[in-house]
């Protein structure tokens, strides 16, 4: 089982730094530059998504990645393979 998660934490290590790297280039703009509301939506988006992807890590970290936050069971490996952010049963709901 571990080498499933295996691959899981390499697939979420990169999209964590393409998530930051999309942050960076939002801050790196010049400072006088106006951001608009559409831009402020897609840095809240991103921004949410690189802490669901934090909190998925560092649940592999400490041995508890798969596992439902609500009803602590084991979470099926083929749907945490679609969504490796998921906390619960439910949030895989939409796969099956």
């Amino acid at each position: 089982m571990y080498e499933h998660y295996l691959s899981i934490g390499q697939e979420l290590a990169i999209i964590k730094e393409e998530l930051q790297e999309r942050l960076m280039k939002y801050y790196n703009k010049d400072q006088s530059s106006y951001i608009d509301e559409k831009e402020r939506y897609l840095i809240e988006i991103i921004k949410a998504d690189l802490k669901d992807v934090e909190h998925a890590l560092s649940k592999l970290d400490v041995g508890l990645f798969g596992i439902d936050e609500i009803t602590g069971k084991q979470m099926s490996i083929h749907k945490l393979k679609v969504i490796p952010t998921a906390r619960t049963e439910e949030d895989l709901f939409v796969l099956w």
